[in-house]
């Protein structure tokens, strides 16, 4: 019983601390800049052919996303016959939904879909500091609440996006130049998105 408890005590401490980059990346300077992402502009349209794959289920379609202003944005879901899936909007008021399909009209479905695309169509990110390892550089930047920190390789390229949620690794964006694939760490959920 005493063992039990140790290893439950154990597990409690670990899962309740807050995620840190391996050691071997080493800060190199503290920075206050504001980095422009590369992947999504202020007035563009997008267009992905999308897979969903959400515990033993996959879906898909045509992704169509709208960056409005920065803080902005619309994000639909078709089928290849054009049947809307989910219909999603953000601006200044908040999220609202226009239309979702029956079974993915739950709050946990919409409110891990309407994250999963806040975090993938941010426009600038608070860049707080800046670490190294070898070639690669990562940036550590605010959102909200959050850290979200930016993987460039060596060219400045834009490789990979670590997003946290409060103090936990929430989801990561692996970014090459025509696909986007979106990996959930405490759900599971992936979602890969491939430009047209």
């Amino acid at each position: 019983m005493k063992h039990i408890l140790k290893c439950s005590w154990l597990l409690l401490l670990v899962g309740c601390s807050s995620y840190k980059l391996p050691e071997e990346y080493k800060v190199t300077r503290e920075r206050q800049e504001t980095y422009e992402n590369s992947y999504v502009r202020v007035g563009e349209e997008y267009l992905y052919r999308t897979t969903i794959a959400a515990y033993g289920h996959t879906f898909g379609g045509l992704l169509a996303a709208k960056i409005m202003d920065r803080n902005s944005w619309r994000v639909a879901l078709t089928t290849d016959f054009g049947n809307t899936l989910f219909d999603f909007e953000k601006n200044s008021n908040g999220i609202k939904v226009h239309y979702a399909m029956p079974d993915l009209n739950k709050k946990i479905i919409i409110r891990t879909l309407t994250a999963d695309f806040e975090k993938l169509l941010i426009t600038h990110f608070a860049v707080i500091k800046e670490y190294a390892k070898g070639e690669e550089r990562v940036w550590e930047c605010t959102d909200k609440n959050d850290m979200v920190y930016l993987f460039f390789s060596g060219e400045k390229e834009l490789k990979r996006q670590l997003n946290t949620q409060g103090k936990q690794l929430y989801t990561t964006f692996g970014y090459d130049k025509k696909y986007i694939a979106i990996t959930h760490h405490t759900l599971d959920i992936k979602i890969d998105l491939e430009a047209i």
